[in-house]
């Protein structure tokens, strides 16, 4: 297709710069990059706000009170909990530890943890997924989730305690989920309060939050139940680990085909996405849900841009310019060439500002008898620090939404890094390698 060839001309054209640039010093790159990280360690924290999500704004009223154990055994068992990654979670914190009868309030990130012990955490549902993710840990309550850990089809689901609930005024263990719901409560949601006790031992309340494992039939079975007064099915799912061994060794393939040159980037994710397929790494309906149709449409939009530029001229009208403006001064060519492609690869994707600037500036330096190296690196890193917009690379518009940045977020830390890593990169460029040919 028209767009497959657009990428297709997308990533050649990276290759290019690539082996153009294969003989360049890694200096020039370390340049660029430990000023960047100086800048934002100086300066990042008071020029960038730390913004709440919107679905943080309601998020302190909705700690649940969460109880997983150890597994007896897994391989957490004889790590610290420093260790074991239970330290500095995100939004959520590891409360107590009950360790045969006897609890553990301060917990000590140098404790060591054993099998059978019950770890009490307060935090948000996201960050209980994530802890969920961590292999050792199991639901304390029936120390078993309620699905055998080779069945993918478990559901987290939130589900919100009527006061006609038959388990009201009972224990979470009297009220017999699995039993009756078939269903494992995981945490318990009341007003973002921690509960004291045993998750099995919680007295369940009118307007109680549950967070429930299920079968998918859950939802659709309580959706109208006396029981619930809400249901909600929660996208994020408790990965399945006995594949992880599986999903490691594709992905070490696919970089191994793509390193050593036997097919190219693009064959080689294609081939390792069919592989996870294929092999029931995930499923057709899980990689379809992970494709982000906004940052897709954005690049295939930038694509466009690209091409537009090229089709209509603009791009030779934009190598005149700089020429004009350069005077043929060799330094100053360089600096005109870095803020060019800089300003482009904010408006287009860095592989269309490749596209697009390389031909121009290989003629450029061509007529001038100029060394092409310095140029092409200049090129090479300017197409890839992209600081200043969302819309500067895939990874920008990830974390534009979820991280709640606002488009003058960008701007205000990402000019400036812009103008640092750029003023780093000429400095290196010109201190190692001569612009004339």
């Amino acid at each position: 297709s028209q767009e497959s060839r657009r990428m297709s001309a997308a990533l050649a054209a990276t290759q290019l710069v690539l082996a153009r640039a294969q003989r360049l010093s890694a200096l020039d790159g370390l340049a660029a990059a430990a000023a960047g990280v100086t800048f934002l360690l100086l300066f990042g924290p008071k020029l960038l706000p730390a913004r709440r999500s919107p679905d943080e704004t309601f998020a302190d009223m909705r700690n649940f009170t969460f109880e997983v154990a150890v597994a007896h055994d897994g391989p957490l068992v004889g790590k610290s909990i420093v260790d074991a990654g239970l330290r500095h979670l995100q939004r959520i914190y590891l409360a107590e530890i009950e360790r045969q009868g006897s609890v553990l309030t301060a917990v000590s990130p140098d404790d060591i943890l054993q099998g059978g012990d019950r770890l009490v955490f307060v935090g948000e549902t996201e960050a209980i997924i994530d802890v969920l993710r961590i292999n050792g840990l199991v639901p304390s309550v029936g120390r078993q989730p309620v699905i055998e850990r080779d069945v993918p089809e478990r559901k987290l689901v939130e589900a919100v305690v009527s006061p006609s609930c038959e388990g009201v005024g009972k224990t979470i263990k009297d009220a017999r989920f699995r039993d009756r719901y078939g269903a494992v409560v995981l945490a318990v949601a009341r007003n973002g309060e921690h509960i004291k006790g045993r998750l099995s031992s919680i007295i369940l309340q009118p307007g109680d939050v549950l967070l429930l494992e299920a079968r998918p039939a859950f939802v659709s079975r309580q959706k109208y139940s006396r029981d619930f007064l809400l249901i909600s099915e929660l996208e994020e799912e408790r990965p399945n680990h006995n594949r992880a061994l599986l999903s490691w060794s594709i992905l070490l393939s696919l970089v191994l085909l793509a390193t050593f040159g036997v097919t190219s980037m693009l064959n080689a994710g294609l081939l390792g996405a069919g592989a996870m397929i294929a092999t029931r790494c995930l499923t057709v309906a899980e990689a379809k849900r992970s494709l982000d149709l906004t940052v897709i449409i954005t690049i295939a939009a930038s694509f466009a841009v690209g091409n537009a530029l090229q089709k209509t001229g603009a791009a030779g009208f934009l190598g005149e310019t700089i020429l004009g403006f350069s005077g043929s001064n060799p330094l100053l060519l360089l600096v005109l060439t870095y803020i060019t492609v800089s300003l482009l690869t904010e408006t287009i994707t860095n592989n269309a500002a490749a596209v697009i600037m390389l031909p121009i500036v290989l003629a450029m330096t061509s007529a001038l008898g100029l060394n092409e190296a310095p140029f092409v690196l200049a090129v090479m890193m300017a197409a890839s620090a992209s600081f200043a917009t969302p819309l500067g690379y895939q990874t920008n518009l990830m974390v534009y939404g979820p991280g709640g940045y606002k488009f003058i977020d960008f701007l205000r830390i990402g000019v400036p890094m812009n103008i640092v890593v750029g003023a780093a990169t000429i400095l290196a460029i010109t201190l190692f390698w001569p612009l004339q040919g």
